[in-house]
Protein backbone atom coordinates (compact mmCIF):
# COMPACT_ATOMS: atom_id res chain seq x y z
CA UNK A 1 0.00 0.00 0.00
CA UNK A 2 2.89 2.71 0.90
CA UNK A 3 4.13 1.69 -2.49
CA UNK A 4 0.98 2.52 -4.35
CA UNK A 5 1.07 5.82 -2.14
CA UNK A 6 4.79 6.80 -3.32
CA UNK A 7 4.34 5.51 -7.24
CA UNK A 8 0.67 7.86 -7.21
CA UNK A 9 2.86 10.96 -5.45
CA UNK A 10 5.61 10.00 -7.75
CA UNK A 11 2.85 10.34 -10.95
CA UNK A 12 1.18 13.32 -9.35
CA UNK A 13 4.27 15.11 -9.05
CA UNK A 14 5.29 14.74 -13.12
CA UNK A 15 1.86 15.19 -13.88
CA UNK A 16 2.32 18.75 -12.16
CA UNK A 17 5.40 19.89 -13.42
CA UNK A 18 4.32 19.06 -16.92
CA UNK A 19 1.21 21.41 -16.28
CA UNK A 20 3.66 23.75 -14.69
CA UNK A 21 5.62 23.08 -17.87
CA UNK A 22 3.07 23.83 -20.28
CA UNK A 23 2.12 26.90 -18.49
CA UNK A 24 5.18 28.36 -18.24
CA UNK A 25 5.39 27.72 -22.06
CA UNK A 26 2.22 29.08 -22.32
CA UNK A 27 3.42 32.52 -20.61
CA UNK A 28 6.33 33.05 -23.30
CA UNK A 29 3.73 33.65 -25.68
CA UNK A 30 3.65 30.34 -27.16
CA UNK A 31 0.20 28.95 -27.95
CA UNK A 32 -0.50 26.21 -25.54
CA UNK A 33 -3.77 25.34 -26.81
CA UNK A 34 -2.81 23.79 -29.95
CA UNK A 35 0.54 22.17 -29.16
CA UNK A 36 0.95 19.21 -31.78
CA UNK A 37 1.65 18.39 -35.00
CA UNK A 38 -0.69 19.62 -38.01
CA UNK A 39 -2.17 23.10 -38.25
CA UNK A 40 -2.72 26.11 -40.58
CA UNK A 41 0.15 27.57 -43.06
CA UNK A 42 0.08 31.06 -42.56
CA UNK A 43 -1.30 33.12 -45.59
CA UNK A 44 2.35 34.35 -46.27
CA UNK A 45 3.61 31.24 -47.25
CA UNK A 46 5.83 29.87 -44.41
CA UNK A 47 4.84 27.41 -42.46
CA UNK A 48 3.63 27.02 -39.06
CA UNK A 49 5.09 25.42 -35.92
CA UNK A 50 1.80 23.15 -36.80
CA UNK A 51 2.83 21.12 -39.75
CA UNK A 52 3.53 21.89 -43.36
CA UNK A 53 0.81 21.19 -45.79
CA UNK A 54 1.99 19.45 -49.11
CA UNK A 55 1.04 20.02 -52.41
CA UNK A 56 -1.42 17.20 -53.63
CA UNK A 57 -2.94 18.49 -56.72
CA UNK A 58 -2.30 20.88 -59.41
CA UNK A 59 -4.26 21.89 -62.51
CA UNK A 60 -3.96 24.67 -65.17
CA UNK A 61 -7.67 25.67 -66.93
CA UNK A 62 -8.42 27.98 -69.92
CA UNK A 63 -10.99 30.23 -68.74
CA UNK A 64 -12.07 30.56 -72.86
CA UNK A 65 -15.90 30.24 -73.22
CA UNK A 66 -16.27 30.53 -69.24
CA UNK A 67 -18.38 32.90 -67.67
CA UNK A 68 -18.95 31.71 -64.24
CA UNK A 69 -16.49 30.28 -61.42
CA UNK A 70 -17.44 28.16 -58.73
CA UNK A 71 -15.12 27.20 -55.82
CA UNK A 72 -17.13 24.69 -53.39
CA UNK A 73 -15.30 23.35 -50.24
CA UNK A 74 -18.69 22.82 -48.56
CA UNK A 75 -17.83 19.25 -47.61
CA UNK A 76 -14.76 19.49 -45.94
CA UNK A 77 -12.68 22.66 -44.02
CA UNK A 78 -10.27 23.82 -46.89
CA UNK A 79 -9.48 27.31 -46.44
CA UNK A 80 -9.60 29.37 -50.25
CA UNK A 81 -7.63 31.67 -50.97
CA UNK A 82 -7.19 33.57 -54.40
CA UNK A 83 -4.33 35.60 -56.19
CA UNK A 84 -3.41 36.50 -59.51
CA UNK A 85 -2.83 34.04 -62.29
CA UNK A 86 -0.43 35.54 -65.38
CA UNK A 87 -2.10 34.96 -69.24
CA UNK A 88 -5.58 33.33 -69.40
CA UNK A 89 -5.52 30.24 -67.51
CA UNK A 90 -7.17 29.71 -63.81
CA UNK A 91 -4.68 27.85 -61.89
CA UNK A 92 -5.95 25.40 -59.03
CA UNK A 93 -3.09 24.05 -55.95
CA UNK A 94 -4.07 22.49 -53.29
CA UNK A 95 -2.32 21.42 -50.08
CA UNK A 96 -3.09 19.37 -47.62
CA UNK A 97 -1.35 17.57 -44.25
CA UNK A 98 -2.17 13.94 -45.55
CA UNK A 99 -1.24 12.29 -48.24
CA UNK A 100 -4.11 12.06 -49.91
CA UNK A 101 -5.43 9.26 -52.37
CA UNK A 102 -6.78 10.19 -56.02
CA UNK A 103 -10.51 10.39 -55.19
CA UNK A 104 -9.49 12.35 -52.04
CA UNK A 105 -8.30 15.13 -54.49
CA UNK A 106 -10.61 17.73 -55.59
CA UNK A 107 -12.22 17.63 -58.50
CA UNK A 108 -12.05 20.62 -61.62
CA UNK A 109 -14.79 19.91 -64.16
CA UNK A 110 -15.78 22.41 -66.87
CA UNK A 111 -19.55 22.12 -67.85
CA UNK A 112 -20.79 24.30 -70.12
CA UNK A 113 -20.04 28.41 -69.52
CA UNK A 114 -19.01 27.33 -65.92
CA UNK A 115 -16.10 25.87 -64.35
CA UNK A 116 -16.59 24.16 -60.94
CA UNK A 117 -13.75 23.10 -58.01
CA UNK A 118 -15.41 21.29 -55.62
CA UNK A 119 -13.42 19.09 -52.44
CA UNK A 120 -14.24 15.77 -51.16
CA UNK A 121 -15.66 14.78 -47.81
CA UNK A 122 -12.36 14.29 -45.70
CA UNK A 123 -13.00 12.16 -42.61
CA UNK A 124 -9.29 12.15 -41.03
CA UNK A 125 -8.47 13.13 -37.82
CA UNK A 126 -5.24 14.30 -36.07
CA UNK A 127 -4.46 14.67 -32.70
CA UNK A 128 -3.62 17.72 -30.56
CA UNK A 129 -2.87 18.46 -26.63
CA UNK A 130 -4.88 21.72 -25.07
CA UNK A 131 -3.19 21.89 -21.91
CA UNK A 132 -2.79 18.78 -21.19
CA UNK A 133 -5.89 16.61 -22.51
CA UNK A 134 -6.18 15.46 -25.79
CA UNK A 135 -8.31 17.30 -28.12
CA UNK A 136 -9.23 16.14 -32.16
CA UNK A 137 -9.42 18.20 -35.05
CA UNK A 138 -9.52 17.56 -39.16
CA UNK A 139 -6.07 17.63 -40.96
CA UNK A 140 -5.52 21.24 -42.22
CA UNK A 141 -6.08 21.89 -45.98
CA UNK A 142 -5.83 24.74 -48.51
CA UNK A 143 -6.20 25.29 -51.78
CA UNK A 144 -5.26 28.47 -53.78
CA UNK A 145 -7.05 29.42 -56.93
CA UNK A 146 -5.41 31.59 -59.66
CA UNK A 147 -7.21 33.82 -61.26
CA UNK A 148 -6.22 35.84 -64.18
CA UNK A 149 -6.99 39.78 -64.06
CA UNK A 150 -8.92 39.75 -67.39
CA UNK A 151 -11.66 37.06 -66.01
CA UNK A 152 -15.10 39.24 -66.00
CA UNK A 153 -17.63 36.90 -65.15
CA UNK A 154 -19.64 35.57 -61.95
CA UNK A 155 -17.59 34.17 -59.18
CA UNK A 156 -18.99 32.33 -56.18
CA UNK A 157 -16.70 31.06 -53.13
CA UNK A 158 -17.95 28.62 -50.52
CA UNK A 159 -16.37 26.83 -47.78
CA UNK A 160 -17.37 25.02 -44.73
CA UNK A 161 -15.21 26.13 -41.93
CA UNK A 162 -12.30 27.43 -43.45
CA UNK A 163 -11.30 30.70 -44.51
CA UNK A 164 -11.82 32.70 -47.84
CA UNK A 165 -9.12 35.44 -48.07
CA UNK A 166 -8.33 37.03 -51.57
CA UNK A 167 -4.42 38.84 -52.17
CA UNK A 168 -5.97 40.47 -55.08
CA UNK A 169 -8.88 42.98 -56.24
CA UNK A 170 -11.91 41.40 -57.23
CA UNK A 171 -13.02 42.93 -60.55
CA UNK A 172 -16.13 41.42 -62.12
CA UNK A 173 -18.90 42.68 -64.28
CA UNK A 174 -21.08 40.07 -63.03
CA UNK A 175 -21.97 38.86 -59.50
CA UNK A 176 -19.63 37.36 -56.50
CA UNK A 177 -20.42 35.60 -53.98
CA UNK A 178 -18.24 34.33 -50.73
CA UNK A 179 -19.34 32.04 -48.01
CA UNK A 180 -17.87 30.35 -44.94
CA UNK A 181 -19.53 28.76 -41.97
CA UNK A 182 -17.00 29.33 -39.42
CA UNK A 183 -13.90 31.18 -41.18
CA UNK A 184 -13.20 34.70 -41.68
CA UNK A 185 -13.72 36.45 -45.46
CA UNK A 186 -10.89 38.73 -46.06
CA UNK A 187 -10.84 40.96 -49.55
CA UNK A 188 -9.28 44.15 -50.66
CA UNK A 189 -11.52 45.50 -53.04
CA UNK A 190 -14.16 44.21 -54.66
CA UNK A 191 -16.32 46.06 -57.72
CA UNK A 192 -19.33 43.44 -59.01
CA UNK A 193 -23.05 43.82 -60.40
CA UNK A 194 -23.95 42.22 -57.08
CA UNK A 195 -21.88 40.95 -54.26
CA UNK A 196 -23.15 38.76 -51.33
CA UNK A 197 -20.82 37.70 -48.50
CA UNK A 198 -21.74 35.46 -45.59
CA UNK A 199 -20.27 33.79 -42.65
CA UNK A 200 -22.27 32.11 -39.59
CA UNK A 201 -19.13 32.81 -37.06
CA UNK A 202 -16.34 33.65 -38.70
CA UNK A 203 -15.67 37.92 -39.41
CA UNK A 204 -16.05 39.65 -42.88
CA UNK A 205 -13.44 42.49 -43.54
CA UNK A 206 -12.83 44.04 -47.15
CA UNK A 207 -11.77 47.47 -48.09
CA UNK A 208 -13.90 49.01 -50.73
CA UNK A 209 -16.92 47.09 -52.25
CA UNK A 210 -18.44 48.81 -55.84
CA UNK A 211 -21.63 47.66 -57.45
CA UNK A 212 -21.92 50.74 -59.92
CA UNK A 213 -21.55 48.33 -63.16
CA UNK A 214 -21.84 49.95 -66.23
CA UNK A 215 -23.47 52.85 -64.28
CA UNK A 216 -26.31 50.60 -62.68
CA UNK A 217 -25.34 50.22 -59.10
CA UNK A 218 -26.23 47.15 -57.87
CA UNK A 219 -26.87 45.77 -54.12
CA UNK A 220 -24.77 44.44 -51.77
CA UNK A 221 -25.58 41.63 -48.89
CA UNK A 222 -23.40 41.20 -46.32
CA UNK A 223 -24.14 38.55 -43.00
CA UNK A 224 -22.44 37.56 -39.92
CA UNK A 225 -24.40 35.63 -37.34
CA UNK A 226 -21.59 35.94 -34.23
CA UNK A 227 -18.45 37.95 -36.09
CA UNK A 228 -18.04 41.70 -36.53
CA UNK A 229 -18.26 42.98 -40.15
CA UNK A 230 -15.67 45.86 -41.11
CA UNK A 231 -15.94 47.41 -44.63
CA UNK A 232 -14.45 50.69 -45.82
CA UNK A 233 -16.63 51.66 -48.58
CA UNK A 234 -19.65 50.76 -50.20
CA UNK A 235 -21.28 51.67 -52.95
CA UNK A 236 -24.85 50.09 -54.23
CA UNK A 237 -28.07 48.86 -52.15
CA UNK A 238 -26.80 47.75 -49.24
CA UNK A 239 -27.68 45.49 -46.63
CA UNK A 240 -25.89 44.47 -43.59
CA UNK A 241 -26.85 42.15 -40.81
CA UNK A 242 -25.11 40.77 -37.90
CA UNK A 243 -26.59 39.16 -34.96
CA UNK A 244 -23.61 39.69 -32.30
CA UNK A 245 -20.86 41.32 -34.10
CA UNK A 246 -19.92 44.85 -34.94
CA UNK A 247 -20.70 46.61 -37.58
CA UNK A 248 -18.12 49.56 -38.99
CA UNK A 249 -18.76 50.64 -42.16
CA UNK A 250 -16.76 53.84 -43.26
CA UNK A 251 -18.74 55.10 -46.16
CA UNK A 252 -22.07 54.94 -47.45
CA UNK A 253 -23.27 55.45 -50.68
CA UNK A 254 -27.10 53.96 -51.93
CA UNK A 255 -29.93 53.27 -49.94
CA UNK A 256 -28.90 51.49 -46.62
CA UNK A 257 -30.37 49.27 -44.13
CA UNK A 258 -28.19 48.02 -40.67
CA UNK A 259 -29.08 45.73 -37.96
CA UNK A 260 -27.20 44.30 -35.68
CA UNK A 261 -29.38 42.29 -32.41
CA UNK A 262 -26.28 43.15 -29.81
CA UNK A 263 -23.69 44.65 -31.75
CA UNK A 264 -22.58 48.38 -32.37
CA UNK A 265 -23.33 49.78 -35.25
CA UNK A 266 -20.73 52.54 -36.30
CA UNK A 267 -19.97 54.58 -39.80
CA UNK A 268 -18.77 57.94 -40.78
CA UNK A 269 -20.54 59.07 -43.72
CA UNK A 270 -23.38 57.80 -45.19
CA UNK A 271 -25.35 58.96 -48.39
CA UNK A 272 -29.11 58.08 -49.45
CA UNK A 273 -31.86 56.96 -47.27
CA UNK A 274 -31.01 54.80 -44.47
CA UNK A 275 -32.55 52.55 -41.81
CA UNK A 276 -30.41 51.37 -38.51
CA UNK A 277 -31.67 48.97 -35.92
CA UNK A 278 -30.10 47.11 -33.03
CA UNK A 279 -31.46 45.52 -30.23
CA UNK A 280 -29.02 46.25 -27.10
CA UNK A 281 -26.19 48.19 -28.90
CA UNK A 282 -25.14 51.72 -29.62
CA UNK A 283 -25.37 53.42 -32.99
CA UNK A 284 -23.22 56.43 -33.98
CA UNK A 285 -22.77 58.25 -37.28
CA UNK A 286 -20.81 61.03 -38.00
CA UNK A 287 -22.60 62.25 -41.12
CA UNK A 288 -25.29 61.18 -42.87
CA UNK A 289 -27.22 63.01 -46.08
CA UNK A 290 -30.72 61.50 -46.71
CA UNK A 291 -33.40 60.03 -44.71
CA UNK A 292 -32.87 58.39 -41.48
CA UNK A 293 -34.62 55.50 -39.54
CA UNK A 294 -33.05 54.70 -36.04
CA UNK A 295 -33.49 52.05 -33.56
CA UNK A 296 -32.46 50.67 -30.86
CA UNK A 297 -33.96 49.49 -27.97
CA UNK A 298 -31.19 49.66 -24.75
CA UNK A 299 -28.45 51.15 -27.04
CA UNK A 300 -27.61 54.96 -27.20
CA UNK A 301 -27.91 56.64 -30.98
CA UNK A 302 -25.54 58.94 -32.02
CA UNK A 303 -25.86 61.19 -35.62
CA UNK A 304 -24.13 64.04 -35.50
CA UNK A 305 -24.04 65.87 -39.46
CA UNK A 306 -25.94 65.55 -42.41
CA UNK A 307 -29.24 66.98 -44.44
CA UNK A 308 -32.18 64.52 -44.32
CA UNK A 309 -35.62 63.32 -42.27
CA UNK A 310 -34.62 61.78 -38.90
CA UNK A 311 -36.79 58.92 -37.09
CA UNK A 312 -35.19 58.22 -34.30
CA UNK A 313 -36.77 55.92 -31.41
CA UNK A 314 -35.10 53.78 -28.24
CA UNK A 315 -35.98 52.36 -25.26
CA UNK A 316 -33.86 52.94 -22.59
CA UNK A 317 -30.36 54.57 -24.62
CA UNK A 318 -30.05 58.26 -25.08
CA UNK A 319 -30.35 60.19 -27.91
CA UNK A 320 -27.94 62.78 -29.53
CA UNK A 321 -28.64 64.32 -32.73
CA UNK A 322 -26.91 67.31 -34.24
CA UNK A 323 -26.79 69.78 -37.22
CA UNK A 324 -30.05 68.90 -38.36
CA UNK A 325 -31.57 70.40 -40.75
CA UNK A 326 -35.26 69.23 -41.63
CA UNK A 327 -38.07 67.43 -40.08
CA UNK A 328 -37.28 64.86 -36.88
CA UNK A 329 -39.50 62.13 -35.25
CA UNK A 330 -37.57 61.46 -31.49
CA UNK A 331 -38.99 58.49 -28.84
CA UNK A 332 -37.19 57.64 -26.01
CA UNK A 333 -38.78 55.89 -23.06
CA UNK A 334 -35.88 56.23 -19.73
CA UNK A 335 -32.86 58.03 -22.15
CA UNK A 336 -32.32 61.75 -22.64
CA UNK A 337 -32.61 63.71 -25.75
CA UNK A 338 -30.28 66.21 -26.67
CA UNK A 339 -31.33 67.64 -30.37
CA UNK A 340 -29.06 70.47 -31.83
CA UNK A 341 -30.90 71.68 -35.54
CA UNK A 342 -29.81 74.86 -38.33
CA UNK A 343 -33.80 74.78 -38.94
CA UNK A 344 -36.35 72.31 -38.91
CA UNK A 345 -39.59 71.18 -36.97
CA UNK A 346 -40.89 67.97 -35.24
CA UNK A 347 -41.60 65.95 -32.24
CA UNK A 348 -39.75 64.94 -29.34
CA UNK A 349 -40.84 62.45 -26.59
CA UNK A 350 -39.78 60.81 -23.47
CA UNK A 351 -41.13 59.03 -20.44
CA UNK A 352 -38.20 59.85 -18.22
CA UNK A 353 -35.58 61.31 -19.54
CA UNK A 354 -34.47 65.04 -20.09
CA UNK A 355 -34.82 66.91 -23.45
CA UNK A 356 -32.31 69.46 -24.57
CA UNK A 357 -33.12 71.30 -28.03
CA UNK A 358 -31.38 73.96 -29.34
CA UNK A 359 -32.53 75.56 -32.73
CA UNK A 360 -32.44 77.84 -34.96
CA UNK A 361 -35.08 78.99 -37.83
CA UNK A 362 -38.31 76.97 -37.01
CA UNK A 363 -40.08 75.75 -39.97
CA UNK A 364 -43.23 74.26 -38.95
CA UNK A 365 -44.53 72.59 -35.93
CA UNK A 366 -43.00 71.97 -33.02
CA UNK A 367 -44.42 69.26 -30.32
CA UNK A 368 -42.56 68.01 -26.96
CA UNK A 369 -43.95 65.71 -24.57
CA UNK A 370 -42.27 64.14 -21.04
CA UNK A 371 -43.77 62.54 -18.77
CA UNK A 372 -41.25 63.18 -15.52
CA UNK A 373 -38.51 65.27 -17.85
CA UNK A 374 -37.04 68.95 -17.63
CA UNK A 375 -37.68 70.54 -21.41
CA UNK A 376 -35.10 72.88 -21.89
CA UNK A 377 -35.42 74.81 -25.12
CA UNK A 378 -32.58 77.63 -26.78
CA UNK A 379 -34.66 78.97 -29.48
CA UNK A 380 -33.77 81.55 -32.10
CA UNK A 381 -36.00 85.13 -31.12
CA UNK A 382 -36.14 85.57 -34.96
CA UNK A 383 -39.01 83.10 -35.44
CA UNK A 384 -42.67 83.63 -34.75
CA UNK A 385 -45.36 80.94 -33.59
CA UNK A 386 -48.25 80.18 -31.05
CA UNK A 387 -47.22 78.43 -28.02
CA UNK A 388 -48.47 76.34 -25.49
CA UNK A 389 -47.79 74.67 -22.42
CA UNK A 390 -48.56 72.81 -19.77
CA UNK A 391 -47.25 70.88 -16.61
CA UNK A 392 -48.41 69.24 -13.79
CA UNK A 393 -45.83 69.98 -10.81
CA UNK A 394 -43.41 71.99 -13.14
CA UNK A 395 -42.63 75.52 -13.86
CA UNK A 396 -42.79 77.58 -17.00
CA UNK A 397 -40.34 80.40 -17.49
CA UNK A 398 -39.61 81.35 -21.39
CA UNK A 399 -37.90 84.42 -22.64
CA UNK A 400 -41.20 85.96 -24.18
CA UNK A 401 -43.36 85.68 -20.79
CA UNK A 402 -44.96 88.97 -21.29
CA UNK A 403 -46.32 87.82 -24.54
CA UNK A 404 -48.32 84.62 -22.63
CA UNK A 405 -51.29 84.31 -20.40
CA UNK A 406 -50.24 81.85 -17.58
CA UNK A 407 -52.91 80.25 -15.26
CA UNK A 408 -53.26 80.87 -11.54
CA UNK A 409 -50.36 78.30 -10.03
CA UNK A 410 -48.32 79.37 -13.56
CA UNK A 411 -47.89 75.56 -14.47
CA UNK A 412 -50.10 76.69 -18.06
CA UNK A 413 -49.35 79.10 -21.10
CA UNK A 414 -50.59 80.08 -23.77
CA UNK A 415 -50.26 83.01 -26.55
CA UNK A 416 -48.70 84.35 -29.66
CA UNK A 417 -44.92 85.32 -30.21
CA UNK A 418 -44.13 87.54 -33.02
CA UNK A 419 -46.21 86.92 -36.41
CA UNK A 420 -46.65 83.70 -37.26
CA UNK A 421 -47.22 83.99 -40.43
CA UNK A 422 -46.21 80.56 -42.10
CA UNK A 423 -48.24 78.64 -38.86
CA UNK A 424 -46.11 77.40 -36.77
CA UNK A 425 -47.09 76.17 -33.43
CA UNK A 426 -44.99 74.81 -30.43
CA UNK A 427 -47.05 72.89 -27.74
CA UNK A 428 -45.18 71.53 -24.90
CA UNK A 429 -46.28 69.30 -22.38
CA UNK A 430 -44.70 67.43 -18.93
CA UNK A 431 -46.18 65.93 -15.84
CA UNK A 432 -43.62 66.64 -13.56
CA UNK A 433 -40.70 68.46 -15.05
CA UNK A 434 -39.94 72.34 -15.55
CA UNK A 435 -40.06 73.71 -18.89
CA UNK A 436 -37.32 76.39 -19.96
CA UNK A 437 -37.27 78.27 -23.46
CA UNK A 438 -34.51 80.46 -23.95
CA UNK A 439 -33.09 83.08 -26.31
CA UNK A 440 -30.68 81.46 -28.49
CA UNK A 441 -27.97 84.31 -29.17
Amino acid sequence: MKKRKITALVLLCILTAGLCGIFAYGMTGHDIYRIGYGSRLDHGGAASVYGSPQLVMEQEVSLDGIDKISVQYDMNSNDIMIYESEGDFLTVREYSELDLKEEDLSTVTVKGGELEVRGKPRNGRSFQIRIGLFGVRSPYGYTEIGLPSSYKGQLELATASGEIESQIDIALEKEFQASSSSGDVTIPNITAKTVSLHCTSGDIEAGAIHTDVNDAAGTVTIATSSGNIEVDQLTGGVDIESTSGEITVKQLTGETKIKSSSGNIESETITGDTRLETTSGDISVKHIDGAVTAESSSGRIEIHEGSGERTVRTTSGDIQLEDIADMWEVRSSSGEVWLKAREGSGSISTTSGDIDLELGKLTGDLQIDSSSGVVKIRLSADNAFDFEANTSSGDIQTFFDGDLNFSKKGNSAKGTYGDPANGSHIDISTTSGDVRVTDKK
